[in-house]
């Protein structure tokens, strides 16, 4: 993996991530997450503003992702949440994810919010332990 475009591309095809927070409790959250988007040169997640998440992505925004191939090779993508109001990202994100737009309806659905990350590291692991580093 040599980009960002590469990481999205990886993920799309394992189907299924998992997201990890710091909770408002201070204790770990894990939860599964599909809703992942390379556009702008940078890498975009989906959620709900009235989610727990959403919360926790404001009081802690390093976030952990780590998505698993069938062949054993996965994915760490680590970095700092940005909440963002960008209407083509979420945009973006309705046409990409059709679950999305029946859920929200409209990019301009205030329950509906998107966030990239900033100081991003990957790192692939394939299933005879190589590794590959991304810094972006």
């Amino acid at each position: 993996m040599r980009n960002l475009a590469e990481i999205v591309a990886f993920v799309d095809a394992c189907g299924l991530g998992f997201l990890s927070t710091k909770g408002t409790c201070g204790n770990p959250r894990v939860r599964p997450v599909q809703s992942i988007l390379y556009h702008n040169d940078r890498i975009y997640f989906a959620t709900a503003s009235t989610k727990n998440f959403y919360k926790h992505i404001q009081n802690h925004p390093g976030i952990e992702y780590c998505a698993c191939a069938q062949d054993g090779s996965f994915l760490r993508l680590r970095g700092e949440a940005r909440i963002a109001q960008h209407l083509d990202a979420k945009e973006a994100m309705l046409v990409k994810y059709p679950i999305i737009k029946e859920i929200y309806a409209d990019a301009s659905n205030p329950d509906f919010a998107v966030f990239y990350l900033e100081n991003i590291s990957a790192q692939l692991e394939d299933s005879k332990g190589q590794r590959t580093q991304l810094k972006a």
